[in-house]
């Protein structure tokens, strides 16, 4: 197979999701205007009770501006329950699905996080819609660094859930709800295992403290790196997963 017939058949993947466009335009733009909007709303019940000399620069007003993010987990629950049976009638290998599926992830990603910067620039443009309002600027932490910075941080948090959840579904394919539950336990009990590990090296002050010097940019390159061994689990556990 020549490089152009590969790409073809990733392309196919691609179409294979966005035949249900709404999960991919509709709903997030829905559940980004409706936290807007119940941001926008808290905010301004809250300055009704504020004092004239108190700050009105406040960000992170309840993190409902992280909601969209987490609504990538359905995303990747739904591109593999819904598509799958599909793409195996249409003889595409599983390697092909994977390649597509983190193409088409990697996309939406990318666009929610470019929504999200041009919104932060319209903010510092217009002084938070003229009253020290902040929703696409996320947190504090971010007015610190470049939009930039900001895109890798939101893109790579949106790819990292998105394949967590599809991850996930793989191995619910594969195994059932017990196979599922048994890895997550697993997963669990080696993350308190590192707890406990760090703990009893009094390890802490040095987490601390590197958690401290992350950068947006830096902590998104975490987030994609997760991505990726995600994607690298959900290729182990499709390939024996039954459409």
């Amino acid at each position: 197979m020549n490089k152009t017939e590969r790409k073809s058949r990733l392309a196919k993947v691609v179409r294979l999701h966005l035949a249900n466009r709404s999960t991919y335009l509709v709903v997030p733009a829905v559940v980004v205007a409706a936290t807007f909007l119940l941001s926008m709303a808290l905010y301004a019940v809250l300055l009704l009770g504020l004092a004239e000399e108190a700050p009105r620069e406040l960000y992170g007003l309840g993190g409902f501006q992280f909601v969209p993010f987490y609504y990538a987990v359905t995303v990747g629950i739904q591109a593999m329950m819904y598509t799958y049976p599909f793409a195996m009638a249409m003889s595409l290998t599983r390697h092909e699905y994977i390649g597509g599926t983190v193409g088409l992830a990697s996309l939406f990603a990318g666009s929610l996080a470019s929504f999200y910067s041009l919104g932060r620039a319209f903010e510092e443009l217009t002084d938070g819609f003229g009253f020290g309002f902040h929703y696409f600027g996320l947190v504090s932490w971010f007015a610190q660094f470049g939009w930039w910075e900001q895109w890798i941080f939101v893109a790579g948090l949106i790819l990292m859930l998105f394949m967590a959840g599809f991850c996930c579904t793989t191995v619910f394919k594969r195994g059932g709800a017990l196979r599922l539950v048994a890895e997550l336990t697993v997963w669990t009990m080696a993350l308190v295992g590192l707890i406990a590990l760090v703990t009893w090296r009094e390890w802490w002050p040095a987490v601390g403290e590197w958690f401290l010097a992350l950068t947006p940019a830096v902590t998104g390159g975490w987030m994609l790196v997760c991505a990726g061994l995600l994607s690298l689990g959900s290729y182990w556990s499709i390939r024996k997963a039954v459409p």
